[in-house]
């Protein structure tokens, strides 16, 4: 018995981490298998489902998908706390470990977890078009991750550190990524609210978490099972108590509650390390989009200079070859695809940049010029640039049309109101 319970708790464990690295951790441009699992399997099942069902269905089934996570939420997170309440208050008021006071505690956490969600779903990221163009027109460009240019899908200018989200279709500011949990794209003016739905959803896994496993550490001392004997039921034979007969015997015995608590500890660990993820690009003043832009501009800079010192030091080119810094045409290699929770989608196709027989200084590794300390990047998120007095004034003069360019010379020039970078 014990034996087949350290076997499946130990299959579950491999089982789990492997699919956290292939389809969290790992990055699908340099893991194959990652590739396999994010990019090709789903291609595959989308091109089958396609040709088995036609283009109307699958139309049907990716507006029913639209919500699939936020009906998977519900029913994980609605019927987690319906077990709570069915067969973990019960037990609460039996305990002599826990107060009776976390009962009332309990209902104020849930109000607070399905506020928190509710309002995130509802709240709006930002939405640019060519009338509020001039209330989202905050950033300068760092001709790095983001230049001057038309959004070719909406045809406006592609506003610094704005995308077009092909989810939501909405070209949305200081993008973030698309969360399915929320149905939602997540940008300037609702990442406060992402943050928070975040924080309470941590929380309430790290208390229900306490909670229940007070209880069940109550019926342990209530029991004394740590010194108990138990019966193996097919043998007969007599079995000395141990950590894992114990937690068998409180998984049999308790099985809702005991099945809520790993999930929620599960989720304790899972949302907290994507808690801390977003608390540091937040305090770098980077979204989960510049994020992986950075890695990829990373890897592609390493690569140019890993090339340029290789040249050099066979002699095929000289540091004063006129080349010069050339940190643009790395970037141009960057490609630009769908954000989800957990980075990019799909690896992009790289873009045109660099030759392969071209080798170039790429120059030293640029910073990220909208960083501006932790302190004002946190009230940057709290206090969005698009609330503040000086964008609205920008708006209201653009309504009455004494702001900026035409559309025709969107893509001729940047604004000279935008602040300026700090140096780097």
């Amino acid at each position: 018995m014990i034996s087949s319970l350290v076997l499946q708790l130990g299959a579950f464990t491999v089982f789990f981490a492997i699919c956290t690295y292939v389809c969290i951790v790992a990055d699908p441009d340099e893991s194959p298998a990652a590739r396999f699992f994010v990019g090709t399997i789903p291609s595959l099942i989308y091109s089958g489902v396609e040709h088995l069902f036609g283009k109307r269905i699958i139309s049907k089934i990716e507006k029913f998908l639209d919500r699939s996570l936020q009906i998977a939420y519900l029913i994980v997170v609605l019927g987690s706390w319906s077990i709570v309440f069915a067969y973990g208050y019960p037990a609460i008021k039996k305990s002599r470990y826990i107060s009776t006071n976390h009962q009332y505690a309990g209902y104020i956490v849930f109000i607070m977890c399905m506020s928190s969600w509710h309002y995130a779903c509802q709240k709006s990221p930002g939405h640019i078009t060519n009338r509020t163009l001039p209330l989202f027109d905050h950033y300068q460009y760092d001709n790095l991750l983001y230049t001057n240019r038309l959004c070719p899908t909406t045809k406006i200018r592609k506003l610094a550190r704005s995308k077009y989200d092909r989810f939501s279709k909405k070209h949305v500011p200081r993008f973030d990524h698309f969360c399915g949990w929320l149905n939602q794209a997540i940008g300037e003016q609702n990442y406060r609210w992402f943050l928070l739905f975040l924080m309470v959803h941590v929380f309430m896994c790290f208390y229900g978490s306490w909670a229940v496993g007070r209880v069940l550490y109550g019926e342990v001392l209530e029991k004394n099972l740590l010194n108990a004997t138990f019966f193996n039921a097919v043998t007969g034979a007599e079995v000395k108590a141990d950590y894992f007969i114990i937690f068998h015997y409180l998984f049999m015995k308790y099985f809702q509650i005991c099945g809520v608590f790993i999930l929620m500890s599960v989720m304790s660990v899972v949302l907290g390390v994507f808690l801390m993820f977003h608390l540091y690009i937040t305090s770098r003043n980077m979204t989960t989009n510049e994020f992986f832009k950075w890695q990829s501009f990373r890897r592609l800079h390493r690569k140019e200079k890993y090339k340029f010192e290789k040249a050099q030091a066979e002699g095929k080119i000289s540091s004063d070859n006129g080349i010069g810094s050339k940190v643009e045409s790395v970037s141009k290699q960057l490609s630009d695809v769908d954000i989800g929770c957990t980075g990019p989608m799909v690896a992009g196709p790289v873009q045109e940049g660099i030759q392969e027989d071209e080798t170039i200084d790429p120059g030293l590794l640029p910073g990220n010029i909208y960083d501006n300390g932790i302190i004002l990047n946190f009230y940057e998120i709290i206090f969005p640039l698009s609330y503040r007095g000086e964008a609205i004034e920008r708006f209201n003069l653009s309504l009455n049309g004494g702001y900026g360019e035409s559309n025709d010379e969107q893509n001729d020039h940047v604004h000279d109101h935008r602040p300026k970078p700090k140096s780097i």
